[in-house]
């Protein structure tokens, strides 16, 4: 199936051509070197996610810089020291939580962790983890597993519903609040709260990203207001009802929400959640639409998995949410996120519309249904393009977009002002010039920012380093349309000063950018 919508899309490209999305400009290169090899999690041998062996997702600097936070979806959750590149297992969820499931899934387990910006003064952190409801076991974590965790008044949240047709739902996704009354220490000691959980259709395309805006300073309208990237779920690409699910307002799936974790934060400017855990706040966009989830900021996204902020020093009060989502049949994109847009999927992706006779150029009259559930429309809305966007093409694109960063730190002044990304599959990098890519924000489809090659090698220094780690097969773990077999499972993550770290999980291994240059063979 995945090979006839490629073939329609190459028509389609050809019949129809689109803007260059790689330009002639010098291509970069990265120099990487080790940081720390995580704890092998992962089955040897194993096939799929199960062979990966560790599956780091986050790296998260603590506020002060002392220690990284680092999440393996199989578990784990590491608190790792700067200084001795020691690794202590601060929490394990697998042993914590007895509907815990890590597979199979791309993105099954330990999904994220993410500090509260008060974090110094309140010890608070969050999570999203994933549990599969026919284990017969109740969801409350257990006592007992860590000496510290006072569970006294910890309570489960009624579920979410997510349209399902008559389909049983597969998953559901935990978004839990915790509070360490002392951080000085690596063991958790305190409390969890559980703010919400939600039904997923599948098991993949869960919540994948938390973030806070980085420019609110306290008693701002943002001071800890917490932005989600909710994925579809696997709905979008679903031949039932279920296939509109990124589309309607009246369920939380394939959408970017905003919600107020703690109760006691804009009283004055926001309202209770239905479950009583949580705040949202009234300029939602869609806080007085009958039928519609009032925590929805935008809509129309198949899996929402990074997210990260462009502070502009001449605006900063009102930085830029940049979002990095998954596509289906021909494209990986970034997407600039704005109060109440639609972005579109299921019925566009990329610059394309997506149609029952396979990838189009958009309608003439570019509209959808503003759609409350599956009988109710309100309207009509422009949907919303990406800034960029690269196909599902062997020579020049790739599988899966894994994120990325604009580039803040001091130590490669090559890479200022400069989008750096990948492909999860293939470890390809590119960067397009940030004026670029905020110019592409036009409400045309066809601008997109150009994209230039980064030279790092990335696949063969993960499987080397598979090999030497005891990986064994033919090939690395994984398969994928446009990588083939063996994925390198790229993410990246920056520090507190803005210096660039790369995450793979075939090999379990963090490594550090420590040098930029140009390719002189270019």
């Amino acid at each position: 199936m995945r090979a006839k919508l490629i073939a329609v899309w190459m028509l389609v490209w050809a019949l129809a051509p689109l803007p260059a999305l790689h330009a002639q400009q010098a291509h970069l290169t990265f120099e990487l070197a080790e940081y720390v090899r995580m704890p092998i999690t992962g089955t040897i041998g194993g096939a799929n996610t199960l062979g990966q062996l560790a599956r780091v997702n986050f790296l998260r600097d603590e506020p002060g810089g002392r220690r990284f936070f680092v999440n393996d979806l199989n578990g784990p959750l590491y608190i790792l020291d700067k200084k001795s590149k020691t690794l202590t297992t601060y929490l394990d969820f697998k042993a914590l939580f007895p509907r815990f499931t890590v597979a199979p899934g791309f993105a099954a387990g330990l999904i994220n962790v993410l500090f509260d910006p008060d974090y110094a003064r309140n010890g608070v952190f969050y999570t999203i983890h994933m549990e599969d409801p026919s284990v017969a076991a109740p969801p409350a974590p257990k006592t007992g597993v860590v000496a510290g965790l006072d569970l006294s008044g910890y309570a489960t949240t009624p579920v979410i519903a997510t349209p399902t047709g008559t389909v049983p739902i597969e998953r559901e996704t935990v978004l839990v609040e915790w509070t360490d009354r002392n951080t000085a220490n690596a063991t958790f000691e305190g409390t969890a709260r559980e703010l919400l959980r939600i039904q997923q259709n599948t098991r993949i395309h869960p919540f994948g990203e938390m973030t806070f805006n980085p420019a609110a300073r306290r008693g701002d309208p943002e001071w800890r207001v917490m932005y989600i990237g909710s994925g579809d779920s696997g709905s979008g690409e679903q031949r039932d009802s279920r296939s509109m699910n990124p589309q309607r307002l009246d369920c939380l799936v394939g959408k970017i929400l905003r919600i107020v974790p703690d109760l006691r934060e804009h009283t004055a400017t926001s309202t209770v959640s239905e479950n009583g855990r949580y705040r949202i706040p009234n300029d939602n966009p869609f806080v007085s639409t009958t039928g519609a989830r009032r925590e929805i900021w935008a809509s129309g996204l198949r899996n929402p998995h990074r997210m990260i902020w462009w502070t502009d020093p001449s605006h900063l009060p009102t930085p830029t949410l940049i979002v990095f989502s998954i596509g289906l049949t021909s494209w990986e994109t970034v997407d600039i996120i704005r109060k109440g847009a639609d972005y579109g999927y299921s019925l566009r992706e990329g610059p394309q519309a997506m149609t029952a006779d396979g990838m189009k150029p958009p309608p003439a009259d570019d509209t959808i249904p503003v759609r409350i559930s599956d009988t109710v429309v309100n309207g009509t809305i422009k949907p919303t393009y990406p800034v960029i966007a690269y196909p599902h093409l062997k020579d020049t694109g790739g599988d899966a977009i894994a994120g990325g960063f604009i580039y803040t730190g001091r130590k490669f002044p090559a890479l200022e002002g400069k989008l750096v990304f990948g492909d999860i599959t293939t470890g390809r990098v590119w960067y397009a010039d940030l004026a670029d890519v905020l110019a592409a924000d036009d409400g045309n489809p066809a601008t997109l920012a150009a994209m230039h090659d980064i030279d790092v090698g990335l696949r063969k220094i993960v499987e080397d380093t598979y090999r030497a780690r005891g990986g064994t097969g033919e090939a690395m773990p994984g398969n994928a349309a446009v990588g083939g077999r063996g994925r390198v499972d790229v993410r990246f993550a920056v520090d507190n000063d803005g210096e660039v770290y790369v995450l793979t999980k075939t090999d379990g291994m963090i490594r550090q950018l420590v040098g930029v240059g140009t390719d002189s063979k270019h």
